[in-house]
C-alpha cells in the first residue's frame, strides 16, 4: 500500500469516527435538552399542586386533601413526569457506559 493510500485510508477513517462521535453527542444533547424540559414541567407541576393545596388547606379550611380530584391529577402527572424522566436518565447512562464517558 502507497503512502497516499495510507494516508487516504486514515482521513478516511478519522472522518468517519469523528462522524459518529458527532452522531453521539447529537444525540446526547437532544436526551439532555429533553430532561431539562421535563425538570422544568416537573416544577411548574410542583407549584401548581402547592398553589391547590394552599388554597384548599387555608382560603377552605379543608386539611383532608386526598379527595381533591385536581390535586390527584396533579400527583399523576408528577409521577408520569418523573418515571420519564428516569427513562431518559438512563439512556444516557447507558450511552455514556457504552462508550466508556462519564
Amino acid at each position: 500500500m502507497s503512502l497516499w493510500e495510507k494516508l487516504k485510508k486514515g482521513l478516511s477513517e478519522g472522518l468517519q469516527a469523528a462522524t459518529d462521535k458527532t452522531s453521539e453527542y447529537t444525540r446526547i444533547g437532544r436526551i439532555k435538552i429533553d430532561v431539562l424540559a421535563l425538570e422544568k414541567e416537573i416544577e411548574e407541576k410542583l407549584i401548581e399542586l402547592g398553589g391547590r393545596v394552599y388554597h384548599i388547606a387555608v382560603e377552605k379550611n379543608i386539611f383532608t386533601i386526598e379527595s381533591d380530584k385536581e390535586i390527584r391529577q396533579l400527583l399523576a402527572d408528577v409521577k408520569k413526569l418523573e418515571e420519564e424522566l428516569k427513562t431518559y436518565e438512563e439512556e444516557l447512562k447507558r450511552i455514556r457506559e457504552d462508550d466508556g464517558m462519564k
